[in-house]
């Protein structure tokens, strides 16, 4: 049985969402954070390209965070993406532990080659766990589905360690399903 696009965006979409209303009252994680980074992207056909990145999460409403980002990645013969991203994210407490989130999120990710450019735009519906086995480690899993001219889905995986309540260092691992990798090494700064 084949489900339609529509159906199948729409129970995507519901089970993306469904964390949003809170589960419990004992939040474990901080969401007000700046991230600063830097990854490597590996395509399965073409050169692979890094670059830094920056995301800014800030609480607006009990457990609603507004998101943005910004990354900028070169690959040879003068290639480079600058991508944008703005939207929301939600938490909520599944256990004393661990957490769930959802992120919907506008994408604005634009090409340069050579002086000529071009703009794919689109949104992100992303699910998630985050996990503290102690105070000081952290692990964190999520699935994503990127609505762009070319759609994909990902599957990512990350790990946080907290030498200093103010500040987390940390590497993570995605892969999507155009056969991209994207490994990454991250430095995070709460506002507490």
């Amino acid at each position: 049985m084949k489900v339609q696009p529509v159906r199948a965006s729409a129970l995507l979409l519901t089970i993306l969402l469904a964390p949003l209303p809170a589960l419990a009252d004992n939040t474990v994680f901080s969401y007000d954070y700046l991230e600063l980074g830097h990854q490597r992207v590996e395509p399965q056909n073409g050169d692979s390209g890094n670059g830094t990145y920056a995301d800014l999460s800030y609480t607006v409403l009990d457990k609603i965070q507004i998101r943005a980002g910004y990354a900028r990645l070169t690959y040879p013969l003068g290639l480079s993406y600058k991508d944008y991203s703005l939207g929301l994210s939600g938490e909520s407490a599944l256990t004393a532990s661990t957490d769930v989130y959802t992120d919907l999120l506008y994408l604005n990710n634009r090409l340069d080659q050579t002086g000529v450019t071009s703009t794919d735009t689109g949104y992100r519906l992303a699910i998630g766990l985050r996990h503290k086995a102690w105070d000081w480690l952290e692990t964190d899993a999520y699935l994503a589905h990127n609505y762009l001219t070319v759609p994909s889905n990902e599957l990512g995986v990350g790990l946080w360690v907290t030498p200093l309540p103010w500040l987390a260092v940390g590497a993570g691992y995605s892969h999507d399903s155009e056969y991209t990798n994207i490994a990454s090494l991250r430095l995070r700064l709460y506002f507490r």
